[in-house]
């Protein structure tokens, strides 16, 4: 495939859907709010595979807790403190630097695809210039 497609990195609505859709099958406490934690700023710059890195980050602090002998009387659940260790452990794959890099190339894509072909707005008088 010769297709160059840029994927931008999903928005803090979309961190949630994301997060949502990963912990279905996960134990949460009831104080833990996902909407919260994929629009906080440390989530800033997250892809779809490091809102999974996040969660399952946060599920390995749970299990060390309890490794450690802490909450052994507590049933197994991410609370929001196992997202502060998972969010310090767990860092964007693209930084800011980057993102601006494949920004511009984007903007440039875009600026030569509509140099080189026709736009919806000049295709009628195109059209019309090649009639006998």
């Amino acid at each position: 495939m010769d297709k160059l497609l840029y994927v931008p990195l999903p928005t803090p609505d979309d961190r949630a859907s994301i997060l949502k859709a990963l912990s279905a099958g996960v134990k949460l406490a009831a104080e833990v709010k996902i909407d919260i934690i994929a629009k906080c700023d440390r989530a800033d710059g997250f892809s779809g595979a490091d809102c999974a890195a996040l969660l399952r980050e946060a599920g390995l602090a749970v299990l060390r807790d309890r490794s450690l002998g802490h909450d052994n009387d507590k049933p197994l659940e991410i609370c929001p403190r196992h997202f502060d260790y998972a969010f310090d452990h767990v860092l964007p794959s693209v930084s800011k630097a980057d993102q601006k890099k494949y920004d511009r190339m984007r903007d440039r894509m875009a600026r030569a695809r509509t140099r080189g072909g026709v736009s919806k707005d000049n295709s009628s008088e195109t059209e019309g210039d090649n009639k006998p």
